[in-house]
């Protein structure tokens, strides 16, 4: 799935998944996508009735992302 139409269809997902990337790292969250498009549940979003992901049988936990508050990695200090 190219990144234009996730953004036309589930766009406060990719909202979401920037700032992930953003504060954990893009290589983490994109493996955890990957992880969840070949049938894991390391990841799954629903936006629109629009699906991505596999949703885990038993979720360990649930947000929305409205509830999820993500603050800038604190600089080192020197």
């Amino acid at each position: 799935m190219s990144r234009k139409p996730l953004r036309q269809t589930m766009p406060r997902t990719a909202e979401l998944i920037d700032a992930l990337r953003e504060h954990f790292g893009a290589p983490e969250i994109d493996q955890a996508i990957r992880n969840g498009l070949a049938g894991g549940t390391d990841f799954w979003a629903r936006e629109q009735g629009n699906t991505l992901g596999n949703l885990p049988a038993l979720p360990g936990a649930s947000f929305t992302a409205h509830q999820l508050q993500l603050t800038p990695k604190a600089q080192p200090c020197n």
